[in-house]
């Protein structure tokens, strides 16, 4: 199988599931469930093509984020532009994303690593 076909086969799924949401059957089937009932039955149709989307923009925006956070640090060039004090003891600004990034990935290697166990 090719990319366009799969690519073909899960746009074919998620426009079924964004179609069968908006007829009456899906709006009294959730009238009637319990909120349980109702979250799963939601992320087991156009939920999961949601949670994806916003899974799949998320990640680009806490990487600009990151970017401009290092983009932003106190330089010669750009002391006019803001307040920067000239401190030994103040940690540049990707040194702070590098501990910050290490903490986390740390901590998922370790899950990973038991997951594979």
């Amino acid at each position: 199988l090719g990319f366009n076909s799969v690519l073909a086969f899960f746009s074919k799924l998620s426009s079924g599931a964004g179609e069968q949401v908006i007829t009456r059957q899906m709006f009294r089937l959730g009238q009637i469930m319990d909120l349980p009932e109702a979250l799963s039955f939601w992320y087991a149709h156009v939920g999961y093509y949601i949670s994806q989307f916003l899974i799949s923009m998320g990640v680009p925006m806490l990487v600009l984020l990151w970017l401009l956070i290092i983009i932003s640090d106190c330089e010669d060039t750009l002391r006019s532009f803001g307040d920067c004090i000239n401190d030994d003891t103040k940690l540049k600004s990707a040194e702070v994303m590098a501990r910050v990034l290490s903490t986390w990935f740390s901590g998922l290697m370790v899950f990973f690593v038991m997951a594979t166990i």
